[in-house]
């Protein structure tokens, strides 16, 4: 079978979402069989692209160059094994879409926020999704007890995806994030449009 051309673009030093649209934009202007050669040099650019080809049925392979650059080769029309959830009734149609971290200010906005998150555990039905922005994205990082309770979150199901940009502005490094993935605002505005949404 005759393979498609191969064509490269440069997603180094960009600002999420925007290497992860373009590496949408150009696969879609490629054939069948063709490849995508996607250059960054951010962690989160990285896990962002990659989480985007397994979504959309892309096989994908990384390779390190120097100067801290990682080229992602997405081969399109190659289908990646996507594993469907047997368990989607134990899912609210539902994104908690959290902000800071805290409910309000001081001491009694950060014994809210915990108060908050154990109590929705307590339902059998979960959120599917929990995305963390601004000051959230602490909550996944730097607040050890609401990371502990986020974990049980994740261990029955729930995705949670914690803003790359918003870790980059505080100067958060990506090795600090204890639970979920980096999320991006592509997969945000997705999510967000596409279920309901609760807004703490």
């Amino acid at each position: 079978m005759k393979r498609g051309k191969t064509v490269q673009i440069n997603c180094c030093n960009q600002d999420c979402p925007k290497p992860v649209l373009d590496t949408k934009k150009a696969l879609e202007s490629l054939e069948n069989d063709s490849i995508l050669e996607v250059l960054v040099n951010a962690t989160s650019s990285v896990e962002n692209i990659k989480r985007y080809a397994t979504n959309n049925g892309y096989s994908y392979e990384i390779e390190e160059l120097e100067d801290n650059i990682t080229k992602i080769i997405i081969i399109k029309g190659y289908e990646c094994n996507i594993v469907g959830t047997s368990q989607e009734n134990k899912f609210l149609d539902k994104t908690i879409f959290i902000k800071d971290d805290k409910v309000g200010d001081g001491e009694l906005g950060n014994i809210l926020m915990e108060g908050f998150l154990k109590t929705t555990l307590e339902f059998k039905e979960l959120p599917k999704n929990i995305i963390l922005v601004n000051k959230g994205v602490f909550l996944t990082t730097k607040n050890q007890t609401t990371i502990e309770i986020l974990k049980e979150f994740e261990n029955r199901g729930v995705n949670i995806y914690s803003c790359g940009l918003c870790m980059n502005f505080y100067k958060i490094d990506t090795q600090e994030l204890q639970v979920g993935e980096i999320g991006n605002a592509y997969d945000s505005m997705d999510m967000l449009l596409h279920t309901q949404t609760t807004t703490l």
